[in-house]
């Protein structure tokens, strides 16, 4: 194959089947079906199949659901991928080049999987390919927002402004979400403690069903006061916190399925009669674990320290089990790479014990709430919250990323940039609306002085983006608000192009329709 030289990275592959740059006809399977691409899917860049929610056309029947690419087909099994649940939607094995192994491909649930061999159909050369796959991506990083060869003669002043705006708008955004899942909860705790009897048979109605009240009456203060409810939803902030950008989702939902009131029943239930009576953390971390999906399979293991530990978790959490009735995540919802090890979701959620034990043990909220309210300056209450919030786990999981795999030196549970997150995302929102629920002066203004002290976060894509394209070293991001205002930026009107809202857009477009 001419340009065979190149080491053919999948990425490049990846490029190939998203753009098409394919022969317009005559694909087929490696068995001789006809294939019709419909839908390429969306690229995903997680754990996982590389493009998922396809649709394509396979011998006359259309098929839905994820695309895998390699270089050549024995990489799936390479990969182990037959084994992973996560690759049980693939409707197509997409492989540069054949190689030697004939026998079909499977997924987890049993099923053989069609394979596309690319090399007799692509467009042009590998080499040609692979200079037009450099130039679609210097076109891509270069034009990412619309204004982005317009802006550099837009005042530092505005920018600065406009971007102080966004940061208000995005922590205001953070509120009304905190505020919706408390009233929610409230919600739920009124019903549930006025519900009435029930008695069976058929139902009596008289007068006019439209009449009915709604079912949500308006909630009092007094209602909103229970502490258990501002408990639960700061812990899910900071569960969802914990999660980092890849394993937000599965680490909220978990939040919720197993919440604090969960904890404390299981906490305070006896083991079966028979069995050895766990320590606290190991009971909690079996709840955690097992309501995770994260608890390995005993004979996966090959390391002694892991099986030991795994088997004592298994145990209590086949016991937890009888009576848990919440929804269970799978080992599948959770991304694993390409992450470092210090996310993996394993070593938060052993993190995620010792936090719950403060919220059981230590008051955790209350004690947040009484830190903000003192009269510490910023720099003094920043460092007090990253007391409250440090955590350093100890027994297995002081030297394990993971199951099976120990490390020589002790791992950290908690970093400053982990710790930092959290009380920005969960902590200062939450802290805000209980000020505005309960007309809390000292909470407010402390948690406001906070926000405006607070140093940047670590950078991320989107901020060196808008760096790069719109502040040109004429503003810097140099505190927490400022970042944020550059986040809510790029995510609600650079990305939407609603550049006739943006004080930007007005100056670079003006006098254009």
């Amino acid at each position: 194959m001419k340009g065979r030289s190149l080491n053919i990275h999948e990425r490049f592959l990846r490029h190939v089947w998203s753009r098409q740059y394919l022969q317009g006809s005559g694909l087929q399977t490696t068995d001789g079906r006809a294939i019709r691409v419909l839908e390429t899917g969306t690229m995903n860049l997680d754990g996982g199949p590389d493009f998922k929610n396809a649709s394509v056309r396979i011998g006359g029947i259309i098929y839905s659901g994820d695309i895998e690419i390699h270089r050549n087909a024995i990489e799936w099994l390479r990969h182990q991928h037959q084994e992973d649940p996560r690759y049980n939607q693939v409707i197509l094995h997409v492989v540069l080049e054949s190689d030697h192994h004939q026998s079909p491909m499977f997924v987890n649930s049993g099923r053989t999987i069609p394979t596309l061999v690319l090399e007799p159909f692509l467009s042009e050369s590998i080499r040609s390919l692979w200079q037009k796959t450099i130039l679609d991506e210097r076109t891509r990083t270069s034009n990412t927002i619309r204004c982005s060869h317009r802006n550099e003669n837009v005042p530092a002043d505005l920018i600065h402004q406009w971007l102080r705006r966004l940061s208000v708008e995005r922590l205001e955004l953070k509120l009304r979400r905190f505020e919706e899942r408390v009233k929610e909860l409230a919600h739920l705790r009124v019903l549930a403690a006025r519900e009435p009897r029930r008695f069976y048979g058929p139902m009596r109605t008289q007068g006019n069903l439209d009449d009915i009240p709604p079912p949500h009456k308006e909630l009092t203060q007094k209602d909103l006061s229970k502490r258990v409810l501002w408990e639960q939803v700061l812990y899910e902030g900071l569960m969802e916190a914990l999660g980092y950008s890849k394993n937000q989702e599965p680490f909220a939902r978990l939040a919720k399925s197993v919440s604090l009131e969960t904890v404390r029943d299981v906490i305070r239930s006896k083991p079966a009669s028979g069995q050895e009576l766990p320590t606290g953390d190991e009971r909690l971390q079996s709840l955690l674990f097992g309501a995770a999906g994260l608890l390995p399979k005993i004979r996966s293991l090959r390391e002694t320290e892991s099986k030991r530990h795994a088997k004592t978790l298994a145990r209590e959490w086949k016991e937890i089990r009888k009576t848990f009735r919440c929804p269970v995540l799978h080992l599948a919802d959770w991304q694993f790479f390409p992450t470092r090890p210090t996310n993996f979701p394993t070593l938060r959620l052993a993190a995620a014990t010792l936090l719950v034990q403060k919220f059981l043990n230590d008051d955790l909220f209350r004690r947040i709430v009484q830190t903000i309210k003192s009269e510490a300056g910023p720099a003094a209450l920043l460092h007090r919250l990253r007391e409250l919030l440090s955590v350093q786990t100890s027994g297995f999981w002081a030297h394990h990323y993971h199951f099976d795999e120990r490390t020589s030196k002790p791992i950290r549970a908690l970093g400053v940039e982990r710790t930092n997150d959290m009380i920005i995302n969960a902590i200062i929102p939450v802290s805000l609306l209980y000020a505005r629920t309960f007309r809390d002066r000292d909470v407010r203004e402390s948690a406001l002085k906070l926000y405006e002290f607070f140093p940047p976060l670590m950078e991320n894509s989107v901020t060196r983006l808008m760096e790069r394209q719109l502040l040109r070293g004429k503003v810097k991001l140099g505190s927490v608000g400022l970042q944020q205002g550059a986040i809510q930026l790029y995510k609600f009107y650079c990305r939407e192009e609603r550049c006739e809202e943006c004080e930007v857009g007005k100056t670079v477009f003006a006098g254009r329709r």
